[in-house]
C-alpha cells in the first residue's frame, strides 16, 4: 500500500482549553463548507445544551451543535466564531446537513496510522455522546466527532411545528 491509501484527511477543530488543548476531528469527506456561525436563530425552549442555535445556509436552517465550550474571552472571538457545515450521514429529507460550532480556527490535516496513537478517554470529554474515540494525534489528545450520533440527537429534537432544518425558509 502507498503513502497515498493510507492518508486520511481530516478537518482539526483544536479546543483552546487550559490547561489541556485538545482537538475535535472530522472527516474531510463529511464538511461541506465553513461559514461565519453568526446570526443564529434561538433554539426553542427546552432545546439540550448541544443545540446552540439554527443557522441560515443556502436557503436552509442548519441546527447548529456545540461539542465543546468555548475559550470565548473577548466579544471579537464570539463575533468570529465559525461553524462547519457536515453532510448529515443518514440521508433522512429533514436532515440533509447540520453545522458544528467551531471552538478554535479549523484547518485541513493529513492523518496516517503513524501520526495515530491511542489514548485514553480526555478526562473533560469522557462520556460526550457525540464523540466516536479518543486518540492522539502527533502527541496531542484528540476525538473522532460520531456525525452518526449527532444526526440521531437532532433528528429525536426536531420540533414537529417549526421550520425544519432541512427545508426551505425565508430566514436570512
Amino acid at each position: 500500500m502507498n503513502q497515498n491509501e493510507q492518508t486520511l484527511r481530516v478537518l482539526l477543530l483544536p479546543v483552546p482549553c487550559d490547561p489541556d488543548p485538545w482537538d475535535l476531528l472530522l472527516p474531510g469527506a463529511a464538511v461541506a463548507e465553513i461559514v461565519r456561525a453568526e446570526p443564529l436563530t434561538a433554539a426553542q425552549s427546552g432545546a439540550p445544551d448541544w443545540l446552540i442555535g439554527y443557522l441560515a445556509w443556502r436557503g436552509l436552517q442548519l441546527p447548529v451543535i456545540r461539542l465543546a465550550a468555548p475559550d470565548l474571552s473577548s466579544d471579537d472571538q464570539l463575533r468570529h466564531r465559525q461553524a462547519v457545515v457536515c453532510h448529515a450521514p443518514g440521508g433522512d429529507p429533514s436532515l440533509a446537513f447540520v453545522a458544528i460550532e467551531s471552538p478554535g480556527v479549523p484547518r485541513l490535516e493529513r492523518v496516517t496510522p503513524e501520526s495515530l496513537s491511542a489514548q485514553d478517554a480526555l478526562a473533560a470529554q469522557e462520556g460526550h455522546p457525540f464523540l466516536q474515540v479518543t486518540l492522539r494525534l502527533r502527541g496531542r489528545p484528540a476525538a473522532l466527532v460520531d456525525l452518526d450520533a449527532i444526526e440521531r440527537a437532532v433528528l429525536a429534537v426536531l420540533p414537529g411545528d417549526e421550520v425544519s432544518p432541512g427545508t426551505e425558509s425565508d430566514i436570512g
